[in-house]
């Protein structure tokens, strides 16, 4: 079937600007609404990071806030600490010379005396008489086997003439122990722990 246009040229050339323009009108609103529609899911992935960015911003303040505190609360438990470090060393100290003086007495054996005892911190030197080589032996074998002398260690043994007899003056210097106890620190990681003996 033939089909004709009928239309005047000049009415055809109006009709096709208006086809064209409402084209291009329609193009150009598809291209806004395609741009609005990506500004808003941007704009709204924007709010929701800033949201969460204040959120953060706000935990993290807060976690400050209780940094703060615990370095506080370590602060002062390493000054409890130390504290009461010091007091039982202070008790230690107390008490620890009149139980030193009754281990020596109890170590001394027969035959052997002691003429001067220096303490000077936490050692001490010991200077004595004893009848032969065997008492003086015997005397520091005591010293080690006390908890309140360690580290004992003959510095000198010399003969000695009194009144006709020949004794033996010796001097001796050890490590004091006010507390009594004794640590033997081993390696953790080969499955042993601290022996504490006392």
């Amino acid at each position: 079937m033939i089909r004709l246009n009928l239309i005047p040229r000049e009415e055809r050339k109006v009709q096709r600007v208006i086809s064209d323009f409402n084209k291009g009108v329609i193009l150009v609103l598809a291209i806004v609404g395609v741009c609005l529609i990506l500004y808003l899911y941007q704009y709204r992935q924007l709010s929701e990071v800033m949201e969460r960015t204040a959120w953060v911003q706000k935990r993290l303040k807060e976690l400050e806030e209780i940094k703060k505190k615990v370095d506080d609360y370590k602060a002062r438990n390493t000054e409890l600490e130390r504290r009461i470090k010091l007091i039982q060393e202070l008790e230690d100290n107390r008490n620890g010379p009149l139980f030193v003086m009754d281990s020596l007495s109890k170590t001394i054996p027969e035959r052997s005396w002691i003429n001067k005892f220096t303490e000077t911190g936490y050692s001490a030197k010991l200077e004595g008489i004893a009848w032969n080589e065997f008492t003086v032996s015997d005397f520091l074998k005591n010293l080690q086997a006390s908890k309140y002398f360690g580290n004992v260690e003959l510095k000198s043994i010399k003969k000695q003439i009194m009144q006709d007899l020949p004794l033996r003056s010796f001097v001796i210097n050890a490590s004091l122990n006010y507390s009594g106890k004794t640590k033997e620190n081993v390696d953790t990681s080969k499955g042993k722990g601290v022996k504490e003996k006392g």
